[in-house]
């Protein structure tokens, strides 16, 4: 029945080729049977590069925390075995090596008699992050290698942020997140091969981030995120959960891929907190903490970590 569905029904494919949806279909072996143009929109995978393929060599998930969705985890498995219908949020790594946010279903397909022949699975991202184009306005605003803020730009929100804490006595929190390797990489490959880690970890960056969040260029290899929260503990591991899934994205570059190493320095500012306290405050020399020390109430609120 799958097969016939698949090659022989023009009006299934006319229905949901071109849903504003990703939509892929995989057989009894795990292997993608169809593959629709939003998901090729979502993952950036074209359908003639994974059809006929398996599913794990495709669909690489994981969680906010970074932990793969494989074996039993993989919504696909359940779905599967117990024929029962799967719901859950995951980050899907893009072509580019990026990581998407998306919400993914899985539905049973079953063949006459009864049997399971197959699983659907629907997805679409969970925060639409449309990159602008800048007009004459936005000259000098936006940096040329990420399309997110410049760093004079950034400056000059982090000067907003700090007048508007001293008028409403609400704090914010800051991250600066710092990518490692890069100078060795750009000492041995050229100026330019470094690009491509900085536009991989602005995307995966600005699709993790909350909408009510900004993320803008600081130094040549970082990037800060200002947060609304002063909450200690959601600044630490939202620090935590970027480092994870930049570790858990790539670049490709002539046929190897690279994985992205980073440290995320994190504190909150409060009222008479001047900027350049605030920045110093991210230095590496601050004393060291981990996310998960901040959530168990340590005292300080400023920290480091790695991923």
């Amino acid at each position: 029945m799958l097969s016939n569905l698949l090659e022989n029904s023009k009006l299934f494919r006319h229905l949901v080729e071109d849903l504003p949806v990703g939509i892929y279909i995989v057989d009894l072996q795990r292997r993608i049977r169809f593959w629709n143009h939003g998901a090729e929109h979502i993952t950036g995978y074209l359908a003639h590069e994974v059809v006929g393929h398996a599913l794990e060599d495709v669909v690489q998930a994981c969680d906010r925390q970074g932990n793969s969705f494989s074996g039993e985890r993989r919504p696909v498995t359940v779905t599967l075995t117990e024929r029962r219908p799967q719901v859950c949020s995951a980050f899907f790594l893009h072509k580019n090596g990026h990581r998407v946010p998306v919400t993914a279903r899985t539905l049973p397909m079953a063949e006459d008699g009864g049997a399971i022949g197959g699983v659907t699975v629907l997805f679409e991202e969970e925060f639409a992050y449309r990159e602008e184009v800048p007009g004459p306005a936005m000259y000098g605003c936006l940096d040329a290698t990420t399309r997110i803020p410049s760093r004079r730009l950034t400056q000059a929100l982090l000067k907003e942020c700090i007048v508007g804490m001293e008028e409403s006595k609400v704090g914010f929190g800051l991250l600066r997140i710092r990518l490692l390797g890069l100078e060795e990489f750009r000492a041995k490959h050229g100026p330019q091969s470094v690009a491509p880690f900085l536009r991989t970890a602005a995307r995966t960056l600005r699709h993790s981030l909350n909408t009510e969040y900004f993320l803008g260029c600081w130094g040549e290899n970082e990037f800060l995120a200002v947060l609304p929260s002063a909450s200690p503990v959601t600044v630490a591991t939202t620090a935590e959960s970027l480092c994870d899934l930049l570790s858990h994205s790539e670049v490709s570059r002539w046929g190897d891929r690279f994985a992205i190493a980073a440290e995320a320095s994190y504190t909150v500012a409060s009222a008479g907190t001047d900027l350049e306290t605030l920045l110093r405050a991210l230095k590496p020399s601050h004393l060291a903490g981990t996310a998960k020390a901040a959530a168990a109430g340590a005292a300080n609120n400023s920290g480091r970590l790695r991923g």
